[in-house]
């Protein structure tokens, strides 16, 4: 299975083709604005690299949060456009299962990304990626105990940039397994394995924008 995967939820750029279990192209660039910008072209250079076409793709993955909100849309809105105007099968992954996927083979895997606003998004995955605590954000006090309750008494892994703001974690807990990068490749990884999705992702936003609406001009409605 020949795809395509695609992250723009967090701090990078990252486009990876994958070929069975063969990584053809991975390219990741570290970036807090311009995605949109840069993201068309690193999936035309890699598409290029690769000697393959969009029509040649089985699959696209695309990171569907949680993350920054731009972000999360840029690579979402630019993989439903591949879908639609090829018909390819989109899959949207998550990025803290993408953070997580890594590290399945030690167990209990709790990936943590810095939401800022004093707040973090977590999760708990099991062995293989099985979810026992789905995505969600929280301060990062109530997200360690909502993960100490999940967990059970077993250790846990945990992952990403939101790891040392949740404070003292239980014994055999390990908090230095990683950092907040999400590989596209694994990205690509997760979707080839998924089942086949029923329609276009859906964007994943566990609150709502930091942005603010602006206020009404002076001439707003003026027109109606």
């Amino acid at each position: 299975m020949l795809v395509l995967g695609l992250d723009t939820a967090l701090q990078r750029c990252s486009v990876a083709i994958i070929r069975g279990d063969e990584v053809v192209v991975d390219e990741s660039v570290g970036m807090e604005r311009g995605h949109a910008e840069r993201l068309a072209p690193m999936a035309a250079a890699a598409l290029k690299k690769a000697g393959v076409s969009i029509r040649d793709l089985d699959r696209v993955g695309v990171v569907v949060g949680p993350g920054g909100f731009t972000g999360v849309r840029v690579a979402l809105s630019f993989a439903r456009g591949l879908g639609v105007g090829t018909g390819i099968p989109i899959v949207g992954i998550t990025s803290l299962a993408a953070l997580a996927a890594p590290h399945w083979a030690q167990g209990l895997v709790a990936p943590v990304i810095d939401a800022r606003r004093e707040q973090v998004y977590a999760a708990l995955y099991g062995p293989g990626g099985d979810i026992i605590s789905p995505p969600f954000v929280s301060n990062p006090k109530e997200a360690l105990k909502r993960l100490e309750e999940k967990a059970a008494g077993r250790k846990v892994c945990v992952v990403g940039s939101g790891g040392p703001l949740i404070g003292a974690a239980p014994a055999g807990w390990d908090v230095s397994a990683g950092g907040e990068e999400i590989s596209a490749s694994i990205v690509a990884c997760l979707a080839a394995s998924a089942p086949a999705p029923d329609g276009p992702p859906a964007p994943l936003y566990l609150r709502p924008p930091d942005a603010k609406p602006g206020k009404p001009g002076l001439f707003d409605g003026a027109a109606t």
